[in-house]
């Protein structure tokens, strides 16, 4: 299952790459690494988790700020070690599900 997740992922990312080529810096001013543009949405979708804020419990992945659980297997690995979770959040509140989820190979 978790291949065949990969192997969607993959297909399905080029399509997402166009977009977020044109975002160069996140608000802070740091730059966006190309992993990230290459691999999901615009900076408005990316939140960069630390450790504490991502919690590993029985049903799967919760992520503080993201309402949904994640199930084991919709992880992908992260290049820098680091968690980062794709979403986005609209003005009433509501959230779309994850478009993808990063996290350190030893988080796994």
């Amino acid at each position: 299952m978790r291949l065949i997740s990969v192997l969607i992922f993959l297909i399905s990312a080029p399509g997402f790459a166009a977009p977020s080529l044109a975002h160069d810096e996140w608000a802070n001013g740091n730059p966006v690494p190309i992993w990230v543009k290459n691999s999901c949405c615009g900076p408005e979708d990316a939140h960069h988790q630390i450790p504490e804020q991502v919690h590993a419990m029985s049903d799967g992945w919760h992520v503080d700020g993201f309402r949904s659980v994640l199930p084991y297997g919709r992880e992908l690995p992260s290049q820098d070690g680091e968690y980062w979770i794709f979403y986005k959040t609209y003005p009433d509140g509501g959230q779309t599900p994850a478009f993808c989820f990063f996290a350190p190979m030893q988080a796994f």
